[in-house]
């Protein structure tokens, strides 16, 4: 039946305005939730990372609402942490389950091995886990973008999704206070932050795109999948 409403809707020409619906009603709801039980969200993967001695620190909206905003970003519909990929062990999918994750989805590139993001589910809300990997004198984590024409399940089944890294300087992470918890945040925040978003980064964009603006978020040749778990 899916297949068939897609089909209709890409021949009518309304498949995008259908997706971009659906997604900001699913977006709004996932923002009140979050400001409902994101906090609780957070200091549970903190913990369940901290156990096996990795550093899962606050990245992308959640870094940038702690650094600006001192707090979550209000229209923020989910957490995004980042781990060093060769930090994690083998059964970490095991151990998150033991703290009430559920594992959901990643994004996968081409070679199968090569892990981009994790995403599990803690009581409806979602945990975007990004790996991070070292090269030179920076880290960079991979973006998974929209397919160039296909919708997503037919993407997925053919040549997948365009990619970007999104670079930012390698430094230490310090544990510092985020509405009365300690979470882990790079050490140079401030060039992180510029990295990802420019420069311009403490004026509130909403529905922000790199488009316009100077960041480290460079587009790649390479293709990622999503698989489910």
């Amino acid at each position: 039946m899916r297949d068939f409403i897609v089909k209709i809707l890409l021949k009518l020409g309304l498949y995008k305005k259908a997706v971009e619906l659906i997604n900001r009603v699913k977006f709004e709801r996932q923002a009140r939730l979050m400001r409902k039980s994101g906090l609780a969200m957070l200091e549970a993967a903190d913990r369940a990372f901290s156990e096996v001695g990795v550093e899962a620190f606050l990245t992308y909206g959640c870094l940038l609402g702690a650094f600006r905003e001192h707090g979550f970003i209000s229209y923020d519909p989910d957490i995004d942490l980042g781990v060093l990929a060769d930090s994690l062990p083998e059964n970490i999918h095991a151990h998150m389950q033991k703290h009430g994750f559920t594992p959901y989805r990643q994004i996968v590139l081409a070679d199968g091995k090569t892990i981009a993001e994790t995403t599990y589910v803690y009581e409806g809300l979602h945990l975007d886990v990004f790996y991070y990997y070292r090269e030179g004198n920076d880290l960079y984590s991979i973006i998974q973008r929209k397919h160039e024409t296909k919708e997503w399940k037919e993407a997925n089944a053919t040549d997948g999704f365009p990619c970007d890294r999104s670079y930012v300087p390698y430094c230490p992470m310090e544990r510092r206070d985020f509405l009365g918890l300690n979470i882990f945040m790079p050490v140079d925040t401030d060039g992180w932050l510029r990295a990802i978003y420019s420069d311009s980064y403490m004026t509130p964009v909403k529905n922000w795109t790199k488009e316009g603006y100077v960041t480290r978020i460079i587009h790649t040749e390479e293709r990622s999948y999503r698989r489910f778990l």
